[in-house]
């Protein structure tokens, strides 16, 4: 039997997802994190949104953390937005803390939060998918045989 702080904590680490070749028309919240590979044509309200390539949002975004590696045609109102090479915005941002990484377009207006929450003391950092800077050090296998 799980007690409220068991299914408390499955609830923090539950992705929902709209997968490829999937459209929702109409306004998509959820209080868990949500991945899209499809299509939403409406506004999308979720803790941490992560948009795939193929992804696409035609509407507003409103999540506290965002990583962008499709398109999204709408404002986008975030604590942490990340914008990786392969994405696309067009229409206005809001954000808390930004990353764009190299190749990554925005066509819109770009406005950090207010003061008070600019102000507000440093979250943890954006945990990105980012290439290698070196190649990792080879490790040594021994194999005994018989």
């Amino acid at each position: 039997m799980e007690t409220a702080g068991g299914r408390k904590a499955k609830e923090e680490s539950a992705v929902s997802a709209i997968g490829p070749g999937v459209v929702i028309r109409g306004e998509v919240s959820c209080a868990i994190d949500l991945q899209i590979e499809g299509e939403v044509h409406g506004d999308v309200r979720c803790p941490t949104l992560l948009l795939g390539e193929g992804g696409v949002v035609n509407g507003s975004v409103h999540a506290e953390r965002v990583r962008l590696a499709g398109r999204v045609e709408g404002t986008i109102d975030a604590g942490d937005l990340a914008v990786e090479a392969t994405a696309y915005i067009e229409g206005d941002v809001t954000y808390a803390r930004l990353k764009v990484t190299p190749g990554g377009r925005v066509r819109g207006r770009m406005e950090p939060r207010d003061e008070a929450a600019a102000a507000a003391p440093e979250p943890a950092p954006l945990k990105l998918v980012e290439p290698m800077s070196e190649a990792p050090t080879p490790q040594a296998i021994r194999v005994f045989g018989e």
